[in-house]
């Protein structure tokens, strides 16, 4: 993805700024004194030196999908990186270098949001997955404190610079949280008694859009057994005996019932918001 950000930063003060590639060259090179000696024509350095987690982005709790084969993801929010570049301009003349250092601060200062006509690969998918990039151009308390100190570490003389800062999201992996567990059983014996076995069975409340439906209360008619559906829908019964029953969905005095073998494949119930 970082090389993706390179390529929309190269393609945004390119094409936004209405640049030359004839005239003006975009490094993304350390610029050290070697590389300095090396340009040909004015060049504006994009030095990418930081990259930290954005932790006032960060979201908390676990997104849950269920994927068509019947199993569960358990998902937790993606998380936020901003990354620093440090532009600065490389020019014969200090005027020339003055010029095309503002001319660049006033590109990017146009585009707090990337724009997805100039994003690639990576980003441009991030866009299309609902994330926003956003960015931040010389804004007050950078990451680069001492920028003497950084010209130096580069054998480098001192130079006007821009802070230039982009977040991007890392979306983490899903973790499979296994086939539903429908219904569970447990056998329990005492010493020299009968065997007593004891089944549980669950599932997920939903809305007709497939949204979970928390604060749900479910049981079995005729059982005095409730439970009361969590943040993702999911509810959890002591189980009856094999055979056909009733599951009820209750808010209030209003109540919704659903036929159901014992035990089945599947416990999940979808109720029209208009029902309850």
């Amino acid at each position: 993805m970082i090389n993706d950000l390179d390529n929309t930063l190269r393609q945004l003060l390119m094409s936004a700024g209405q640049l030359d590639p004839a005239d003006i060259d975009i490094s993304f090179d350390l610029p050290n004194r070697e590389w300095a000696a090396r340009i040909s024509k004015p060049t504006i350095n994009c030095y990418m030196f930081d990259v930290r987690e954005n932790l006032d982005a960060r979201e908390q709790g676990w997104n849950t999908t269920r994927v068509a084969s019947g199993e569960t993801n358990r998902r937790q929010p993606a998380l936020r990186f901003s990354l620093t570049y440090l532009i600065t301009v490389w020019t014969r003349e200090v005027e020339d270098e003055h010029q095309l250092l503002w001319h660049t601060l006033q590109t990017l200062t146009r585009f707090p949001v990337l724009p997805p006509e100039y994003l690639k690969g990576s980003l441009l998918s991030a866009v299309e997955q609902g994330f926003t990039i956003v960015s931040a151009i010389a804004k007050p308390g950078g990451v680069l404190n001492s920028p003497g100190e950084f010209w130096a570490a580069l054998e480098n003389h001192l130079k006007p610079s821009l802070s230039y800062v982009v977040t991007l999201p890392l979306d983490r992996e899903a973790v499979p949280a296994g086939p539903p567990t429908l219904t569970a059983r447990l056998r329990t014996r005492l010493t020299d008694g009968p065997t007593e076995e004891i089944a549980w069975f669950g599932g997920i409340v939903r809305d007709q859009s497939g949204a979970p439906l928390p604060q749900i209360t479910v049981f079995l008619e005729g059982h005095f057994d409730q439970s009361i559906t969590d943040a993702e829908g999911r509810f959890r019964l002591r189980g009856p005996a094999p055979g056909q029953h009733t599951l009820v969905a209750q808010i209030g005095s209003q109540r919704q019932r659903y036929p159901v073998d014992f035990p089945s494949n599947t416990y999940d119930l979808s109720i029209e918001r208009g029902d309850l």
